[in-house]
């Protein structure tokens, strides 16, 4: 995800997580949501990371909280695999799910609340991405949600 160019990163933007366009899930890898992180105005705090485009900002770490379980509906007349996985902001892939079945006209709940996507490495071109594959590229539409914002972390020791 680009960098946001902000004045204040965002306490907590709510994300939809959709296939857009005709709205079924690709038999290929697509990303649902990626964490991004901020460019801010300075603060003149010591131990923070210069925006290398513009030396009066500063880069702030963000992340992508999953608050929902993902619902994913099999539109199929035949049981149809859906499957998640997390590709990392140090391009590494991690299973989320295996391949889960999903019978005809049903839908499953995947259980991914409280998961958190993380951009914290600015050198990275990329935060954490949540993807998501299915058998069929026509069969499978999703919905769930999350939240985008500014990810917590330690405040340099400005009294070292």
């Amino acid at each position: 995800m680009p960098r946001i160019r902000t004045d204040q990163p965002s306490s907590g933007k709510p994300l939809q997580l959709l296939i857009p366009s005709a709205g079924f899930v690709p038999n290929s890898w697509t990303t649902l949501a990626e964490a991004p992180d901020y460019s801010i105005p300075g603060t003149g705090d010591t131990g923070v990371t210069l925006d290398p485009v513009d030396s009066g900002r500063e880069l702030r770490p963000g992340e992508v909280f999953l608050e929902a379980p993902l619902t994913c509906i099999n539109t199929d007349t035949s049981a149809r695999w859906v499957e998640l996985q997390i590709f990392t902001q140090t391009n590494h892939a991690v299973p989320v799910t295996p391949q889960i079945s999903i019978p005809p006209k049903e839908s499953v709940y995947l259980p991914i609340q409280g998961l958190r996507l993380l951009k914290t490495s600015f050198a990275a071109s990329n935060g954490d991405r949540l993807q998501i594959r299915a058998s069929v590229g026509s069969s499978i539409k999703i919905i769930g949600s999350a939240v985008e914002l500014e990810a917590l972390t330690h405040a340099p020791d400005s009294e070292a």
